[in-house]
C-alpha cells in the first residue's frame, strides 16, 4: 500500500489490499480506477513498480525486484492456508519490514511522514537496522539487527512468504529432522549388514552410532539422533528387525491367566536356573563352528546373574544303527554342577578385563565385604548368594541325581518347575532374551532364533572360540548387567526414584540381612563332581575306554568296596573338561586317590571328553576298535595340533557337492557296442589288388566248363555279345 505502479501503459497508486484483490487509484488525468487480482496485476506485461508517485517507469527496478515487491504487498491469498498466529507473525514483520525498507509502516496513513530514523532520505539501512533491533527489544522480542536484515532480504526475495516460519509450514518428511547424511549413512550400515543375521532395533542404533563416530568424528554427537527418534525413522524408512520380521506359525504356549509371580524379598530366597540356546556359533576345541548352549543361574530379589556357563552343543555322529554315537556333546549335569560351585565363590579379576569390571566401586559393599571374606579381595564386580530355594526346569541336566545330591549336600531345596509353564520360571526366561539382545547379537556368528532370522553366510564369519566368548560372558555380566540399571528394580517407597542397579539392590538387601560367606574346600569341590561305580582291577580302572593308574590303587585292586549291593565297584569321581585324572573315594578312611591317565604323555596337552569322543568317531571311521586306547590318544594329539594351527590360508575351499536325490526322467538306452573292444586300425590288413584281365579270366572259365560232364551245346564265340 501506498506504492506507484505501472499497469495498463499508466501510474496507478495501490489505495487498499483486500483479500486477494488491489484497489488501484489512476494517477492519470483521464484514467480511470480499477479494482484487479493481485496475480492478475503482477503477471500482466508490462507491470512495474515506480519509485515515487507521478514518476515513470525506473528502468533500474529488475522485474524480479518489482515482481517480489508486487508479492510482498498482495501475497495474502499464499496466507490462507496457514495457522493463525503464522499469520499474525507474517502481519507483525512485514509492517516492519515495510518501515525499514519506505519509511513507513504498512498501517500508515496517505501523507503521512517517515520519523527522522527511519527516514529514507536521511539514514543508511544499517542504521535503520540498527533501530529497528533496539525498538522490537524494548518490546520484549529479542531479535538482533541480522534477523532484521535477513527478514527484509527474503521479503524481497519471495514477497510475504518469504516471512512466514517455515518451520509451521514444514511437511512431515520421510526422514523427519535427521540430517541427511545420517540417513545415508544409516542405509549403509543395514546395507553391509544385510546378509547378517536378523537382530533388534537396539543393535542397529549401535552400528549406526560407531559409523557417525568413525565418519564424522567429533559431530556425531550432534548429528546422531536419540533413540526414540531413531526408532520412529526405522518406522518411516521400513526397516524392519526384531519381532518386526518374524512369522510365527503357532502361538507360544502360555499360562491362562490369572496367575501370580512370586514376590521373594530376601536374597537367595529363589535363584531359577535354566539352560538355552545362546543363538550363536563358536569354533570348539577341535576347530568346527557349532553351536553354543547357555546355562545361567538369576537370582530373583536382585534380578543378579550368579552364575553363567558357555557349552558347544553338537549331535556327533554314529558308525552303524546299534553302535553308540561319538562326537556329541551338549549341556551336562556337571555344568550345573558347576553353576553351584560358582555361585559360593566371588569370581577373580582377570588381568586382560577392563577395570570397570572391578567389584570396588561397582556399587557393591566392598569394604564390608573384603572384611567378612577375603577372597572378595580384587574379585570381579558379581555378588556371591548362597540359593536357599531354586527353581529348575525338567531337563534331565538339572533332574538327575548328581544334581539333587550337590543341592542336599548344600542344603538347597530345589523345586522344579510345571510343564509348559514358562511363567513359573519367568525371570530367567526373560534374562536369556536379554542376554541375547544386549550380548549375542553383537557378536559375529550371530544366527537368530530361527532360520527365518538367521543371515547366508553366519559360518563363514571369523568366529571366535569357546573359552573366547565365555570371557567376553562373564566381563560382560560383571559390566554390562550388573552395573545397569534395570527396570523392575525400583524403591517400592519412592517409587519416582531412577531403577538400581543389580549390585545396588544386593548392598541394600545386605544392610540389612548380613552376608555369610562359604567356603568349598577341596573335598566339597571333589563331592560336587559325577560319580561312576568302577572296578580296580591290576590294570588300574578303566572308565569310558580310557584306563587310569597310579601305584595308591594297591589296597583297592579286586577288593570288596564296603558299599552296600556295590561288590568290587568303588565310588569314583571324574570331571568330563579335565578328564587326566579320577578321584576314587575311600569312605572308610576318609581318603582320596588320585590317579592319572596311563597314555597323557602321548596326548601332551589339555583335552576333554569331547575331543576324546572326537578322535574315536575318527578311529571308527578307519576301521578301528574302540579297544585301540593308544592310538586313540595319538589321533587325539593329532587333532588338537591340527585345530591350533587353524586353516591352511593357500587350501581353496571346495564346495560341497550337490544332493539332486533320485533319478527323474526315462533310464538311459543300454549300448549296442558294450563289450566289443576297439579296433587296432595300425593291424587290419588291406585287401589284395585284382591286377589279372577280365578277358582272359572269362576265357580260363569258359574252359573249365567244357570238361566232362559240362553242357555239350556249342557255345557262342567269345567276342559276341552274349560272351
Amino acid at each position: 500500500m501506498g506504492q506507484v505502479v505501472h499497469w495498463q501503459g499508466q501510474p496507478y497508486l495501490v489505495t487498499a489490499l483486500q483479500g486477494t484483490s488491489a484497489h488501484l487509484l489512476s494517477q492519470a488525468a483521464d484514467g480511470e480506477d480499477a479494482v484487479v487480482l493481485v496475480e492478475a496485476l503482477q503477471n500482466s506485461p508490462g507491470f512495474r513498480v515506480l519509485t515515487e508517485p507521478g514518476a515513470v517507469p525506473d528502468s533500474t527496478v529488475t522485474a524480479r525486484q518489482a515482481s517480489a515487491a508486487g508479492r510482498g504487498l498482495g501475497g495474502a491469498g499464499l496466507l490462507d492456508g496457514l495457522p493463525g498466529k503464522a499469520r499474525e507473525e507474517v502481519e507483525f514483520w512485514l509492517d516492519h519490514v515495510l518501515e525499514v525498507h519506505t519509511g513507513l509502516p504498512g498501517f500508515a496513513a496517505p501523507g503521512t511522514t517517515p520519523r527522522a530514523c527511519y527516514d529514507p532520505q536521511h539514514t543508511t539501512l544499517r542504521d535503520r537496522y540498527e533501530v529497528k533491533a533496539a525498538e522490537l527489544r524494548a518490546a520484549h522480542h529479542p531479535v538482533s539487527a541480522a534477523t532484521v536484515e535477513r527478514k527484509r532480504l527474503a521479503w524481497l526475495e519471495q514477497g510475504v512468504w518469504g516471512l512466514v516460519d517455515k518451520r509451521r509450514v514444514r511437511g512431515p518428511s520421510r526422514q523427519g529432522r535427521v540430517d541427511e547424511k545420517v540417513v545415508q549413512l544409516l542405509w549403509k550400515v543395514h546395507e553391509r549388514h544385510k546378509n547378517r543375521s536378523v537382530g533388534t532395533r537396539s543393535r542397529l542404533f549401535e552400528f549406526l552410532r560407531r559409523a557417525c563416530v568413525k565418519k564424522f568424528k567429533k559431530k556425531a554427537e550432534k548429528l546422531m539422533p536419540s533413540r526414540a527418534t531413531f526408532y520412529r525413522l526405522l518406522d518411516r524408512l521400513n526397516i524392519f528387525c526384531g519381532k518386526e520380521t518374524s512369522h510365527r506359525g503357532r502361538d507360544e504356549l502360555r499360562a491362562e491367566p490369572p496367575f501370580a509371580l512370586s514376590m521373594p524379598t530376601t536374597l537367595g530366597e529363589q535363584v531359577q536356573i535354566d539352560t538355552t540356546s545362546l543363538d550363536l556359533l563358536g569354533v570348539d576345541e577341535t576347530g568346527r563352528a557349532v553351536p553354543l548352549e547357555l546355562t545361567a543361574a538369576i537370582e530373583v530379589a536382585s534380578r543378579s546373574v550368579l552364575a553363567a556357563v558357555i557349552r558347544p552343543k553338537s549331535s556327533g555322529v554314529k558308525t552303524g544303527r546299534s553302535s553308540r554315537r561319538h562326537g556329541g556333546r551338549a549341556t551336562k549335569a556337571v555344568d550345573a554342577l558347576m553353576l553351584l560351585a560358582e555361585m559360593c565363590t566371588p569370581q577373580p579379576m582377570r588381568p586382560h578385563w577392563s577395570l570397570k569390571a572391578r567389584a570396588k566401586g561397582s556399587g557393591l559393599p566392598y569394604a564390608g565385604l573384603v572384611q567378612a571374606d577375603e577372597r572378595m579381595q580384587g574379585a570381579a564386580a558379581r555378588p556371591v548368594i548362597i540359593p536357599e530355594m531354586i527353581v529348575m526346569d525338567n531337563g534331565k541336566v538339572f533332574a538327575g541325581r548328581a544334581f539333587m545330591d550337590a543341592c542336599a549336600q548344600l542344603g538347597i531345596s530345589v523345586r522344579p518347575a510345571c510343564y509348559n509353564s514358562p511363567t513359573h520360571k519367568a525371570i530367567i526366561e526373560r534374562t536369556f532374551g536379554s542376554v541375547k539382545s544386549l550380548f549375542s547379537q553383537f557378536l559375529p556368528g550371530y544366527t537368530g532364533k530361527d532360520l527365518h532370522h538367521r543371515g547366508k553366510r553366519v559360518a563363514g564369519e571369523r568366529l571366535w572360540r569357546i573359552d573366547q566368548i565365555n570371557d567376553f560372558l562373564q566381563q560382560w555380566i560383571a559390566i554390562g548387567w550388573q552395573q545397569r540399571p534395570h527396570d523392575e528394580l525400583r524403591n517400592p517407597f519412592l517409587p519416582s526414584m531412577p531403577p538400581r542397579t543389580p549390585n545396588q539392590v544386593f548392598a541394600a538387601h545386605v544392610a540389612s540381612s548380613g552376608y555369610v560367606p562359604l567356603a568349598l574346600s577341596a573335598e566339597d569341590r571333589l563331592r560336587l563332581l559325577p560319580t561312576a561305580w568302577v572296578r580296580v582291577t591290576e590294570k588300574g580302572i578303566r572308565l569310558n575306554n580310557r584306563t587310569y593308574d597310579h601305584r595308591g590303587l594297591g589296597p583297592y585292586r579286586n577288593a570288596a568296596s564296603g558299599w552296600p549291593g556295590k561288590g568290587q565297584r568303588w565310588p569314583v569321581r571324574y570331571h568330563p573338561y579335565q578328564p587326566e585324572k579320577v578321584w576314587l573315594e575311600d569312605h572308610r578312611a576318609g581318603a582320596w586317590v588320585e590317579a592319572d591317565y596311563v597314555y597323557q604323555r602321548l596326548i601332551g596337552d589339555a583335552w576333554s571328553e569331547h575331543v576324546w569322543d572326537q578322535a574315536t568317531a575318527a578311529h571308527l571311521e578307519q576301521g578301528g576298535s574302540t579297544r585301540d586306547e593308544i592310538a586313540i590318544a595319538r589321533t587325539v594329539r593329532s587333532l588338537l595340533e591340527r585345530a591350533g594351527q587353524g586353516p591352511a590360508r593357500n587350501e581353496p575351499r571346495k564346495p560341497a557337492p550337490v544332493d539332486r536325490g533320485m533319478h527323474v526322467g526315462p533310464l538311459p538306452g543300454e549300448d549296442p557296442y558294450r563289450g566289443i573292444p576297439v579296433p587296432d586300425y595300425d593291424s587290419v590288413a588291406s585287401l589284395p589288388i585284382m591286377d589279372s584281365d577280365l578277358q582272359r579270366m572269362c576265357q580260363a572259365s569258359g574252359q573249365e566248363s567244357r570238361q566232362p560232364g559240362s553242357d555239350p551245346r556249342p557255345q557262342p564265340p567269345s567276342g559276341s555279345a552274349e560272351a
